[in-house]
């Protein structure tokens, strides 16, 4: 009998019937199961920015530049968040989220600096 984790996983991830399913053993269940899963997706490397507040055409912008400099967008404030860049018309629950970490705010013109001069603003 198979445990009721293997059972719902293939239940839910394979084409197989009831039957199919109950007429494997364990071993043979997670066998198919790992043989079967998607390959995990490398984690993104790189700085992590996050943009808010923006147009969709300015943002279009400012994530273009982001990534052929090599920072990685992300859409959200994460633990791992470097910067947020702010706009004119911000999300308040991403602002407070990214103030609460500790995270340095950029305007449009100091992410500009940023990718132009590869400094810090405010760090001469």
């Amino acid at each position: 009998m198979l445990s009721q984790k293997l059972t719902q996983i293939l239940r839910a991830k394979s084409q197989m019937s009831e039957v199919e399913i109950t007429g494997l053993s364990e071993q043979e269940g997670w066998n198919w199961v790992y043989s079967n899963m998607p390959p995990k997706q490398a984690k993104k490397t790189g700085i992590e920015i996050c943009f808010t507040g923006f147009c969709l055409a300015d943002k279009s912008v400012l994530v273009a530049q982001a990534t052929a400099t090599g920072l990685h967008v992300v859409g959200s404030v994460t633990k791992g968040l470097k910067f947020l860049c702010v706009g004119e018309n911000p999300g308040d629950a991403k602002v407070q989220r990214a103030r609460d970490q500790g995270v340095p705010f950029l305007t449009k013109q100091q992410f500009s600096d940023l990718i132009d001069t590869g400094e810090l603003p405010g760090n001469d």
